[in-house]
């Protein structure tokens, strides 16, 4: 797989199911401003709805959103019908060299199989000195439920044959050594921790919905059979499905500045 992964299917329920709840939003828009300055010329990559780019354009930052899904982006002129938008893949960005001040991205690179290209392209259209910032606006602390979930349901995928591994970076790691390698100056900004309460039933009923990306291109017949094995790894590992479970989460911004040696 070569081309990174749109998200049209996702348009129509994506606000609903991935919520940027307004205390967090807003800490978050602000660390944002103070990181990258009102002045600023910001380029966010995989805007998508305008979950976070629409509270940056409210406060009257100068910002154009790009994203690889049409549907996407309009979701968001549907919202913020002045926004200005782009549809483009992160790595054919259609702005020229030298560009913008700053360039933002928010949990996209997973879905990138070339994300060492997205890089150098996000290096190509910012200025002499620019900044890039990679927002999570939810990274678990600790121990986590629901990602055992989610690594017990893909090794269970493994023994059908079925990878449904997200194909882009796969570690936080090898994100910042790429970027080390690039001249970028790292630092990192935690914006705000906050829970997250569950329940098992109610994380079973979300992986049945299909709203996770990795989900999407497993056969349906294999999809079935997968919900079973996971109710009954939970079951057997948890017994109470409707007992409630607590991650500790967190807002955090990496931050690489390219400057001039």
């Amino acid at each position: 797989m070569s081309r990174s992964r749109s998200f049209d299917r996702a348009a129509s329920y994506y606000d609903q199911t991935r919520p940027f709840l307004e205390p967090i939003a807003q800490a978050g828009v602000q660390t944002i401003l103070d990181l990258i300055g009102w002045e600023a010329r910001v380029l966010d990559v995989g805007t998508g709805t305008g979950r976070i780019s629409i509270p940056l354009l409210e406060r009257g930052l100068d910002l154009i959103g790009c994203d690889l899904s049409a549907k996407m982006l309009r979701r968001l002129q549907e919202k913020y019908p002045s926004a200005r938008i782009a549809q483009a893949d992160a790595l054919q960005l259609p702005f020229p060299t030298d560009a913008f001040d700053a360039v933002m991205t928010a949990h996209i690179l997973h879905l990138i199989p070339t994300w060492r290209a997205a890089l150098r392209e996000f290096r190509r259209v910012l200025r002499p000195q620019g900044v890039y910032l990679n927002l999570k606006t939810w990274e678990v602390t600790g121990v986590s439920v629901r990602a055992q979930m989610r690594e017990a349901w893909r090794n269970w995928l493994e023994t059908q044959g079925v990878d449904a591994r997200l194909p882009g970076v796969q570690g936080q790691a090898e994100f910042l050594e790429e970027l080390r390698s690039m001249g970028a100056h790292l630092s990192a900004v935690e914006v705000v921790r906050y829970s997250l309460v569950y329940t098992l039933r109610e994380e079973l009923e979300r992986f049945a919905s299909r709203i996770s990306s990795d989900s999407w291109e497993v056969p349906d017949d294999v999809f079935d059979a997968s919900l079973k094995e996971l109710r009954a790894w939970a079951e057997a590992n948890y017994g109470d499905l409707d007992q409630p479970h607590e991650d500790e989460v967190r807002f955090t911004i990496d931050i690489a500045r390219f400057l001039i040696e």
